[in-house]
């Protein structure tokens, strides 16, 4: 069971943590839930975790880190900058474990494999905002994958061949999330010039997935909005909205 005393680490600005044992997925507890900003909900095992269009993240309990955060202050444009943001927090929260890198748009890798996915989650009251939350999927101590994904996917536990303290490595990230999240919100981080140092695949060949088309493109960078400027075959700038960087050139 998730120690809450092992997550005093977190100096946290609000809303505390909700620990739970089993739950459908963070992300829906979060959203329909009347809680306070940056109140974290986390979860052993969820029976219903998903990432992005909806597809399910496979998870193990007890061994890796499902969490989801209620956000404040976030504007509609800002969320999928604020996914970006989230990835280079995560990665500067990692550093000191493993080299881990964005693959756009919400993807986090190392050694070429996928090691958590990051979810942004809203709910809208007659055309406003009215909740953001951000929710992640760690892979952190489990060893051994379902067949269908152990050769994209992989965990701290199988890049360093030893156990992780999650409560330890979500307090550090929750630090590093509140300790920049002002400068994020008032656009003193400049994402667009940070990506050289986050971005897995810059100035390299990659695959745009979109509802079920592969195109080749060579990645240049994102926009302002979290978009992806790629280059097409014909040498043209494009930018990308929608689908994913598929993992056709990561190893």
């Amino acid at each position: 069971m998730f120690d809450i005393a092992l997550y005093e680490g977190f100096r946290g600005k609000s809303g505390g943590i909700i620990a739970l044992d089993c739950v459908d997925s963070t992300n829906a507890y979060a959203v329909s839930g009347s809680l306070p900003a940056f109140t974290v909900v986390t979860a052993e095992e969820q029976t219903a975790g998903r990432g992005r269009s909806g597809r399910k993240w496979h998870g193990a309990k007890g061994l890796n880190l499902y969490f989801s955060i209620v956000l404040s202050g976030i504007e509609p444009q800002k969320l999928l900058p604020m996914n970006i943001f989230a990835g280079y927090v995560l990665a500067d929260t990692l550093k000191d474990i493993a080299d881990v890198r964005i693959k756009w748009p919400n993807d986090m890798i190392a050694d070429g494999r996928k090691l958590a996915g990051i979810l942004m989650e809203t709910s809208f009251s007659g055309g406003n905002l009215e909740k953001a939350v951000l929710g992640i999927g760690l892979n952190v101590n489990v060893d051994e994958l379902p067949e269908e994904i152990a050769q994209m996917a992989t965990s701290l536990k199988i890049l360093k061949g030893r156990n992780f303290v999650r409560e330890e490595l979500l307090a550090l990230f929750m630090n590093n999330l509140e300790a920049k999240y002002d400068d994020f919100i008032t656009g003193r981080i400049n994402l667009v010039k940070l990506w050289s140092d986050y971005s897995a695949f810059l100035d390299k060949k990659i695959s745009i997935h979109k509802d079920g088309v592969k195109t080749q493109y060579t990645e240049r960078g994102i926009d302002q909005f979290g978009c992806l400027r790629a280059e097409n075959s014909l040498g043209r700038l494009e930018t990308i909205v929608t689908g994913d960087i598929g993992y056709d050139f990561c190893r």
